[in-house]
């Protein structure tokens, strides 16, 4: 899934490559849950990624990943407005995410 990533590590490809296979990974595999405040439903839709710092191992890219997210609060109509039903809080995790040479599997600690 990272390999066009990995592909483009050494030049100025690589931040959009990473930023487009981010995107295609369920959110359920992301571990955002720790970083949550309320709720702990995400947005699917909201989720930005930032590249903080990077290394290069032998077998591994190392990334330091900054994550913005909308934690979604389902609330109550009680006044018949839909628009108080869905309140959406701003959410924002730093993990460690490593990518496997080999395979271009993405992992996070």
């Amino acid at each position: 899934m990272f390999q066009e990533a990995l592909d483009n590590f050494a030049v100025d490809g690589f931040t959009h490559a990473f930023k487009d296979a981010f995107k295609l990974l369920p959110v359920g595999d992301l571990p955002l849950s720790v970083c949550c405040q309320h709720s702990g439903n995400i947005d699917e839709n909201s989720i930005v990624v930032t590249i903080l710092s990077s290394a290069e191992t032998e077998k591994i890219v190392q990334l330091k990943i900054g994550i913005f997210f909308q934690e979604v609060l389902v609330g109550c109509a009680c006044s018949d407005d839909s628009s108080q039903a869905m309140i959406y809080e701003n959410g924002y995790c730093e993990l460690t995410a490593e990518i496997n040479k080999t395979t271009a599997l993405i992992s996070f600690s």
